[in-house]
């Protein structure tokens, strides 16, 4: 502000006119001259009809000693190299002040109070319902948070559906750990998503213990534990789609509506169920579109617990044909046949990769409460070979997603989270899109061809400008 106030934006040391060429401002002027750095820094902007530039906005404190560190750590402390660089853009989120002339700009993370968390990871399940000890190894999180397993934490439903929390001695040095705070729904999709990258093999998850996490976030202390919100910084977003099948007008006799049909799709599989109440019989139609010889199984319930129907193809354990079963564990040992219940495959067909089954069963022959449920929810999951219908392995794929039937309103919502459920890993370089189109894939500062060299593209490039 030193050289746009105080000297008439003529710069200090090349005398540039900055209405006309902020792009030769050196670095040296804005962050090695005292009276220039200690006056603040401003973002000006062109009028389109003029060419000529104007404050668009002055930086509070906080922003300029954020824009001070910035700069200082991308370019070493030498005047002459810094006097060689020229022209400085800078991204800023923040509140406007259009109050002042002219106006300023409030940083955004201290408008929201936002705050950072580092410490150990927990899921909610293993805390609040097991009174924090670990499901699978039974350690108390309370004193030994460093020896909860990945596995835990992100592949047993119960567990990463439950959410996450992040702990915190109670005191320095104490060893007792209590929660710091609770993870919304987009802080927990992206904790799942990083701890998926950083631990990609599912069968070792198990090896490796405790998991720390540095959360930022907007506290609410109105909650007790504190909730830390996100900022929104975060792509992953909670969609909810609606089937097409209609709802009956609410004259008050919805839920005598007979017989109940309900569907709904989620990713390759579409389920159709109907409900007799008055013949007490259940139908229940599969369209499986990406089959591959593999087995397929819905679990009645958000998890992966509960009572649950496997199609199996007849390569090992299983014959071919479409088992009840009970799964009241998350290991091997806990999907057990389920030979209380009887279900009767009145259609089978395969044609390439699109596998259609029709299962019928009575309300007294099933132990699912289809007689007296209103609503339902399901999920699923599918394996390559019937030798393997354990809780987890690498062979098994889990769609962290659910249908939700509705038996009163004939309605059906899917939920699921993008980018959590099926998910690919994928791992390389990154470049911003700016650089990669707009400027022939060429980074800007180092002039780096990033289809050659992307690891000449600087991390200052990436999120400073």
């Amino acid at each position: 502000l030193w050289c746009w106030f105080q000297n008439g934006k003529l710069t200090l040391d090349t005398q540039v006119d900055l209405s006309l060429h902020p792009e030769q401002h050196t670095i040296h002027c804005l962050i090695d001259v005292p009276r220039c750095y200690e006056s603040g820094y401003a973002i000006v902007e062109q009028d389109p009809d003029t060419g000529i530039y104007d404050i668009a906005y002055v930086l509070d404190d906080y922003e300029n000693e954020r824009l001070r560190q910035i700069l200082n750590t991308t370019w070493e402390f030498d005047a002459t190299v810094r006097s060689g660089v020229q022209g400085f853009i800078h991204s800023v989120v923040g509140i406007p002040d259009d109050s002042t002339d002219p106006p300023s700009l409030q940083s955004y993370d201290v408008a929201q109070g936002v705050q950072e968390v580092t410490g150990y990871v927990v899921d909610l399940y293993c805390w609040d319902v097991r009174n924090g000890l670990a499901l699978d190894t039974s350690v108390d999180l309370t004193l030994y948070p460093e020896q909860h397993t990945v596995h835990c934490m992100i592949d047993v439903p119960q567990c990463y559906e439950s959410g996450f929390a992040v702990l915190q001695e109670t005191s320095v040095g104490s060893g007792t750990y209590e929660i710091a705070y609770i993870l919304d729904d987009v802080l927990n999709a992206l904790l799942i998503a990083e701890i998926e990258a950083a631990y990609p093999d599912v069968d070792q998850r198990s090896n490796f213990q405790g998991y720390t996490w540095t959360a930022t976030g907007v506290p609410d202390l109105a909650q007790d534990p504190p909730v830390l919100r996100s900022i929104g910084r975060s792509s992953y977003e909670e969609f909810t789609t609606t089937t097409t099948t209609p709802a009956p007008e609410d004259d008050g006799t919805a839920c005598t509506t007979n017989p109940d049909v309900v569907s709904a799709t989620v990713n390759d599989l579409t389920l159709s169920i109907t409900r007799d109440c008055d013949a007490e019989t259940v139908e229940i139609q599969m369209e499986y579109a990406n089959y591959a010889d593999q087995w397929l199984g819905i679990v009645f319930g958000e998890g992966m617990l509960g009572h649950a129907l496997l199609y199996t193809t007849g390569d090992g354990s299983a014959a071919l044909s479409v088992h009840p079963y009970f799964i009241d564990a998350m290991n091997g040992a806990g999907v057990n046949p389920n030979t209380g219940d009887t279900w009767t495959v009145t259609e089978h067909s395969v044609d390439g990769t699109t596998l259609q089954l029709t299962l019928s069963s009575t309300f007294a022959e099933t132990s699912v409460p289809f007689g007296s449920a209103s609503t339902l929810t399901i999920s699923y999951a599918f394996g390559t070979s019937d030798t393997q219908l354990g809780y987890h392995g690498s062979s098994v794929g889990r769609v962290r997603s659910a249908f939700t039937f509705d038996f009163c309103t004939c309605s059906s919502v899917v939920t699921f989270v993008e980018g959590v459920g099926d998910y690919t890993t994928v791992t390389g370089p990154v470049v911003d899109n700016w650089c990669w189109y707009d400027n022939d894939m060429t980074a800007f500062d180092t002039k780096a061809d990033l289809t050659v060299d992307p690891y000449n593209h600087t991390v200052h490039c990436m999120i400073d400008v």
